[in-house]
């Protein structure tokens, strides 16, 4: 993206801004696949309240009647309007100088940060309502701990949201993330796997219906999206505040793209198709990750500190979570996978939070890129003229307004001096005529 920059003596320059190459594109991609799996969900929650829709682990897949295909309607509506809130949440600039044209309200700051935050919300909500068994242990029961998990992953996502808003890279990975999360409850809604929980995460990917190719295809275009976007997410770290080290940021990208294919290849092999290599391809992802945040101060000398604190508590919640599912038996294997796909996502949102945060000042997006230069001298002027215009006045003295005199011509002001030469003369005698007498 180019930017005219205004400079002085009539020279202009170009400035490139960096922009994802098709952004937008991949942001309308992405909106569309979470309206579809957001009309999965609606259609199977409205008909199941309205209609005869069956799933469970006893029925082969998701069973349907003639009358129920009314309900598809209110779901797809609802759907689409979520993908069109989600565009614009995540729109940019431009674009949204196209709507605000046409007058359409909530392009704030605040409403779009709401409007993901809400979305944030209701995955939570809906994650624990599909669980609510898993979640009846606790004090509360599932209801509480829905309003919990909303309540919180809603409050922080539209934190996030309102800070980073401006930064391309967030508002395009924001949208892979929800992918993922949207994908996995369309395929939680309609699973005739049962407790799936009770076994492991990847277990919503094994019934060979729709319900795992939702969860199939939204962890394959994840890690595709992520691996696609491994080097706009480490853009910002080429500015020469972070200090890069030879290599690290081609270390860490490449990591990045591991993690990434990683995720590709848990989608597509299933764990019950060939179980050695879906855990090959999970375990890539998290040694990759594991190490992606450990050496998080060797790729650049000046790594932000608050980024550098989230990489070791990430590796600290990680290695918690598989000492209490491997050795003392807290929970089943679904509860690190969660753990484990959420602390992926989460860090590099950060990563793209934090590093992007000091490239622009926070009114220069409202500036219409056209920024004038510092003013450049007169080229008569002298020397002094500039050294004189540039000094600044002493400390507590006011600046007094310089008075420009008005010129005289030059014939007048030699006549008056004529009439003073000969004023003086006559006071002093000399030219006065000797008496006769």
């Amino acid at each position: 993206m180019r930017a005219l920059i205004a400079g002085g003596g009539g020279h202009d320059r170009l400035v490139v801004i960096p922009r994802i190459r098709g952004g937008r594109l991949i942001r309308r991609t992405y909106a569309l696949l979470i309206a579809v799996a957001v009309t999965i969900v609606m259609f199977h929650e409205v008909s199941s309240q309205f209609g005869h829709v069956h799933v469970g682990p006893h029925t082969p897949g998701l069973t349907v009647h003639a009358e129920d295909v009314v309900w598809a309607l209110p779901a797809i509506a609802l759907g689409a309007a979520s993908g069109a809130v989600l565009l614009v949440a995540s729109g940019s600039r431009a674009g949204h100088s196209v709507l605000a044209r046409l007058r359409i309200p909530g392009l704030g700051r605040d409403s779009r940060a709401g409007s993901n935050g809400l979305a944030w919300g209701a995955i939570g909500v809906l994650g624990v309502h599909f669980t609510g068994a898993a979640f009846d242990v606790l004090p509360g029961g599932h209801s509480t701990a829905a309003m919990v998990v909303g309540g919180l992953l809603g409050f922080g996502t539209f934190r996030l949201h309102r800070h980073s808003i401006e930064h391309e890279a967030y508002r395009t990975f924001n949208l892979i993330a929800m992918l993922l999360a949207a994908g996995s409850l369309a395929s939680m809604s309609i699973t005739p796997t049962g407790e799936w929980w009770t076994r492991n995460f990847s277990t919503l990917g094994t019934s060979d219906d729709v319900a795992a190719a939702c969860f199939n295809i939204a962890v394959v275009v994840s890690g595709a999206g992520m691996a696609g976007m491994s080097a706009s997410l480490t853009r910002a770290l080429t500015a020469p505040r972070f200090g890069m080290r030879r290599g690290g940021l081609l270390t860490m990208r490449a990591l990045i793209v591991i993690i990434g294919v990683s995720l590709m290849g848990v989608g597509l092999v299933p764990i019950d198709g060939d179980t050695d290599l879906h855990n090959l391809a999970a375990l890539a992802a998290a040694a990759s990750f594991a190490v992606l945040c450990v050496g998080v101060q060797l790729w650049a000398s000046r790594m932000p500190r608050p980024l550098v604190i989230a990489s070791y508590l990430s590796i600290a919640i990680e290695v918690a979570a598989m000492v209490a599912y491997d050795s003392l038996g807290l929970f089943n294997l679904t509860v690190f996978e969660v753990v484990a796909f959420a602390l992926v996502f989460a860090w590099l949102i950060a990563l793209v939070a934090i590093t992007h945060a000091a490239i622009e000042a926070p009114d220069a997006a409202h500036r219409r890129h056209l920024v004038p230069s510092r003013r450049s001298p007169h080229p008569g002027a002298t020397r002094e003229a500039v050294v004189r215009r540039a000094r600044p006045a002493s400390r507590g003295e006011p600046s007094r307004p310089r008075v420009r005199r008005a010129s005289r011509p030059a014939h007048r002001s030699g006549a008056l001096r004529d009439v003073q030469r000969a004023l003086r003369r006559g006071s002093d005698g000399q030219d006065e005529p000797a008496d006769p007498g």
